[in-house]
């Protein structure tokens, strides 16, 4: 299931804190792709292919049009991940995770809200994502954050 925003229609633009609860968000470095792999590998309700190795990541989070952020717990493990990019005029949100514990805090919401302030900032007014469709729960929160199911378009993809 494919899901979109247009940033132009989001009215709402929620300032994001740098600490929630004892929590840290901030933006991920080439320095922590090894954690970051590890963390998003524990998941399998998202789609984290084999061929995505911390050196991809690493290269990936040096670029400029690659836009990544950690939530961090008080003893500094990742309990939250957003990853995401920009393709010309569209972004597109590839990964979020939330440690099971830490679900219903508002930390998914505020992982998305950074980000959608970074694409903002780029001049991207259109966001999508990919949802597996037996994935209710994400189809909700999507919901919730202002993204709504495209229509009329297929996927396609193809592993080179």
């Amino acid at each position: 299931m494919t899901l979109s925003n247009s940033l132009e229609q989001a009215t709402r633009s929620v300032a994001v804190p740098d600490r929630m609860n004892g929590l840290t968000i901030k933006k991920a470095t080439p320095f922590h792709a090894t954690r970051l792999v590890n963390f998003l590998k524990r998941f399998d309700e998202i789609a984290f292919c084999d061929w995505q190795s911390e050196d991809l990541l690493k290269g990936l989070l040096s670029h400029d049009n690659t836009f990544c952020y950690l939530a961090e717990n008080h003893s500094g493990a990742i309990i939250g991940a957003v990853a995401g990019g920009t393709m010309g005029t569209r972004g597109t949100i590839n990964h979020l995770a939330v440690s099971p514990d830490y679900r219903h805090s508002r930390i998914g919401t505020s992982l998305t809200n950074s980000i959608l302030n970074d694409f903002r900032q780029h001049g991207i007014r259109r966001v999508f994502l990919f949802i597996d469709q037996d994935n209710a729960s994400a189809v909700r929160f999507w919901n919730r954050q202002g993204f709504s199911q495209t229509r009329g378009e297929i996927t396609c993809e193809v592993d080179l």
